[in-house]
């Protein structure tokens, strides 16, 4: 029995010594992130998806022009930038009303 005891706390030992990652940190990093802006057209998706496709940092975009929503996806075991989005939205015209992410909600830039 103290056999078992030993190994069965050796893991969770480890990973109180080491910080191992928790489940609430991979499911904040697999959560979208939603940015609201004033318009949102057929000509504006185009824009959104021509800049965000081939971006590296994203995972995937949708698009909601009822909703007037950017829906960003980060890719794989990662995590978005509140700032980066909130910038390149405002560079390509969508300047954003609100930004809704794992990290808060904003409604500036956010500072980092």
């Amino acid at each position: 029995m103290f056999r078992l005891l030993c190994c069965a706390g050796l893991p969770v030992m480890a990973a109180l010594v080491f910080g191992m990652p928790s489940s609430v940190d991979a499911r904040e990093k697999a959560m979208p992130t939603v940015v609201h802006v004033d318009e949102m057209c057929g000509g504006c998706v185009k824009k959104v998806h021509r800049r965000f496709d081939d971006d590296e940092k994203v995972g995937r975009v949708e698009c909601d022009s009822e909703a007037k929503t950017v829906t960003f996806y980060p890719p794989k075991n990662e995590s978005l930038s509140a700032r980066y989005l909130w910038v390149e939205m405002d560079e390509i015209g969508k300047t954003p009303l609100k930004l809704v992410c794992p990290q808060g909600t904003y409604r500036s830039k956010p500072r980092r």
